[in-house]
């Protein structure tokens, strides 16, 4: 863009240092909070601004106004009006040119030249000083990575809060090196802690936060390229997206996120979605595509995220069978349904105990109880139900509970509504879904988690 046709927002961002998308929103988020405590305003507090619309801002690409808690946002950075700054800027004066009739040639002491040298040594030295210590991001990478491996035991409620320090952290420490390697790994841990959050707000009943959470790990993972927390987080919009029932719009993240995923693991993941939302559009052949291309990774391919970090960021064999199991389900298909989530189940039951995901076994098991109804066999339906039941409230996460939604349901259809045994059932599931991982927090808590 010209001089002349910038907006006055780009001229003054550029004049700060912040023009870019990843210095803009922190200073945007900043701002937020400072106004939020300021005009003791809570409702503005979380509020942050997404890399497309920010570059409509810049461009002047807006045909109304800003939302008025962005408008308010904007006026406490920059002094000025959401107007005024999205508009053209005005036109920069010329630097007066003084002729000068002969010009001598310029001249230079020793002294002058030994001062500037000095003066540029000290600054190098003093950026050189703005620096972290190793064992400060060794902390930080080491609290991500546990966290990850930790998930599948941890409350969701407590994974939020200790990720959400994590990602504290990070911006405190941000401003405090001037080191690109060390900026870098900030970044991925901002990614990998966001990420994490947006994993527990599912679990906790927020799919707006989960989906928020997603789109800053991506903020955190695009500045620096870095393919697997990118594959990861498109395929996670593919998840949520599936969930929020838009199944075009999950496959349409999926295929973004498999032109940049590296590893075997990753692959079977965008897969599994991918089969997942193609069963909610009813493709039957696409699922069996999708399935079995899940099956067939190759997991020897490794990235650092999914497989070196791994925990909740991988996609284990029994995971994948679990995934294939819901997919088959929500075509109808009782037989296929009961193969795969039989696997998954197996699969965990061969492991040691400590290693075994509570999650994923409880959503294999309430598929399989979904899938013996689907084959009219209600009472294989409420044995496979019988361990679920035994779970912890804070082990009922919302994928979970969706899912016992979905066998309440079936429950109440013509061959089973007049069964004793239904009827019980469901008076259970009922009972069950009362008391979840989503009642860990007050009403107002999911608008809070972002």
């Amino acid at each position: 863009m010209d001089s002349a046709s910038e907006t006055l927002l780009r001229r003054l961002a550029r004049a700060r240092g912040i023009e870019p998308y990843a210095a803009f929103r922190p200073e945007y988020e900043r701002s937020a909070r400072e106004l939020s405590t300021q005009d003791n305003d809570p409702d503005i507090r979380q509020a942050t601004l997404s890399q497309r619309q920010y570059a409509r801002w810049l461009a002047g690409d807006v045909k109304e106004a800003p939302y008025p808690v962005a408008c308010r946002i904007l006026r406490h950075m920059f002094n000025r009006s959401a107007g005024e700054l999205l508009a053209p800027a005005p036109p920069v004066e010329p630097t007066p040119q003084i002729v000068h009739m002969a010009s001598a040639p310029p001249t230079i002491t020793e002294d002058e030249l030994l001062m500037s040298a000095h003066d540029a040594a000290s600054h190098a030295g003093d950026a050189a000083s703005q620096a972290l210590s190793p064992a400060t991001l060794d902390l930080l990478h080491n609290e991500v990575f546990t966290l990850a491996q930790k998930y599948h035991v941890k409350r969701p409620d407590d994974v939020f809060r200790a990720a959400r320090a994590v990602r504290e952290k990070v911006e405190r420490h941000m401003p405090l090196t001037h080191r690109p390697d060390q900026e870098t790994d900030l970044y991925v841990i901002g990614a990998q802690a966001c990420a994490l959050m947006a994993s527990a707000a599912f679990d906790l009943g927020s799919q707006e936060a989960a989906r928020t959470l997603t789109y800053a790990a991506l903020g955190y993972a695009r500045p620096i390229d870095h393919h697997p927390l990118m594959a990861w987080s498109s395929g996670n919009l593919g998840l949520l997206a599936y969930w929020g029932n838009r199944p075009a719009e999950a496959v349409g993240h999926v295929r973004a996120a498999q032109e940049i995923a590296t590893s075997g693991s990753c692959r079977a993941r965008l897969h599994s979605i991918a089969a997942r939302a193609y069963a909610y559009l009813g493709d039957a052949q696409s699922v069996e595509r999708e399935t079995y291309s899940a099956e067939e990774a190759d997991r020897d391919h490794r990235d650092e995220l999914h497989d070196d970090v791994g925990g909740e960021f991988a996609f284990p064999l029994e995971r994948a069978a679990m995934s294939a199991g819901t997919s088959w389900v929500l075509l109808g298909d009782g037989h296929h349904a009961v193969a795969a989530s039989t696997k998954a189940i197996t699969l965990l039951q061969g492991m040691p105990a400590y290693q075994r995901s509570t999650k994923v076994g409880a959503e294999a098991a309430t598929d399989l109880a979904l899938a013996h109804l689907l084959n009219q066999d209600l009472e294989a339906a409420a044995h496979a139900l019988e361990e679920v039941f035994r779970l912890a409230p804070e082990q009922r996460v919302d994928g979970l509970i969706l899912r016992m939604a979905r066998v309440r349901s079936q429950l109440l259809t013509a061959p089973f509504r007049r069964a004793r045994i239904a009827s019980d059932l469901g008076e259970r599931i009922e009972e069950f879904s009362l008391n979840s991982a989503r009642m860990l927090l007050p009403p107002s808590a999911p608008r809070a988690l972002t």
